[in-house]
């Protein structure tokens, strides 16, 4: 980063922060790429390794409730941090809509964070909001399914994902996932899934529904890049848009981590308190 922005954290911290892409079911990656973060962070002289993961668990690879499971245990156990990623969204908004005895059973509900069927109709942008809510329903699901959500339910394991009576997400996921939270930041870092609107981080908290929902849209949503730092006192990573690399927006303050691991380039961590980087072979590399 320019002398002028925050350095990440301080050089007697004890723990590295390795912020980690969209992982989009690919567990094998993730696991390969921990374990070189924590080999970096040893070799550094780091006590300990917590990472944080920009959203996007599931979807398209082959083993998202794995991923979902594998990030339940560490946030559990305090290794991990995890935000919500759009493609949590679009799952969790499925269910809601489809199986929502699922949610029942499990003792949650869609959060009011997110938006529903009914609500994602109401605010549609195209000719879509003038379907029967029950053909927006029918195109709303088969839309995820076809964005890497039928690959997500065949690891749960529905044999035939079109067939939403066949669809089951153990309880203790589903209450995971819809406690993710839209940020994670500490004193010198914000992390959000996608790259916010101006203004969207303060927004988000508005009492004006339209307002509010807007800026939760481009918090998990979001590509523009902003003219000025997203936040002025801290560094912003994100993840949504697929990089050849890990970019640095020095000028910006911003790093963005995707690097397409679901669609043969790597999965990646940006190691904070160094600004190094750490990859691992995504899936068809």
């Amino acid at each position: 980063m320019t002398d002028d922005a925050p350095r990440p954290h301080t050089a007697n911290s004890q723990t590295l922060h390795a912020i980690v892409g969209d992982v989009h079911g690919e567990l094998d990656s993730l696991l390969s790429l921990e374990e070189r973060v924590h080999s970096f962070a040893e070799q550094h002289g780091f006590a300990a390794t917590h990472f944080v993961l920009v959203g996007d668990l599931v979807d398209r690879g082959p083993n998202s409730a794995g991923v979902v499971e594998h990030a339940r245990k560490g946030v559990a156990a305090g290794t991990h941090s995890v935000i919500l990623g759009n493609h949590e969204e679009a799952m969790l908004a499925a269910l809601d809509a489809h199986a929502p005895e699922l949610l029942i059973e499990a003792g949650t509900a869609l959060p009011p964070i997110l938006q529903s069927y009914e609500v994602s109709q109401n605010y549609a942008r195209s000719s879509s909001r003038l379907f029967p809510p029950e053909v927006f329903g029918i195109y709303r699901v088969l839309d995820w399914l076809a964005q890497g959500g039928y690959a997500t339910m065949k690891s749960y394991g529905s044999s035939e994902p079109t067939d939403l009576t066949s669809w089951h997400v153990p309880p203790e996921h589903l209450r995971f996932l819809c406690s993710l939270p839209l940020l994670w930041k500490s004193d010198d870092l914000i992390v959000t899934h996608a790259i916010p609107d101006p203004g969207a981080l303060e927004s988000q908290y508005s009492t004006d529904a339209d307002i509010r929902r807007a800026a939760i849209t481009s918090i998990l949503w979001g590509r523009r890049v902003p003219q000025s730092p997203v936040d002025p006192s801290r560094i912003h990573v994100s993840g949504h848009s697929p990089q050849k690399a890990v970019r640095r927006r020095r000028r910006l303050k911003m790093v963005q981590v995707d690097t397409g691991a679901t669609y043969g380039g790597r999965l990646s961590a940006w190691c904070a308190e160094l600004d190094r980087v750490v990859s691992a072979l995504g899936a068809h590399e």
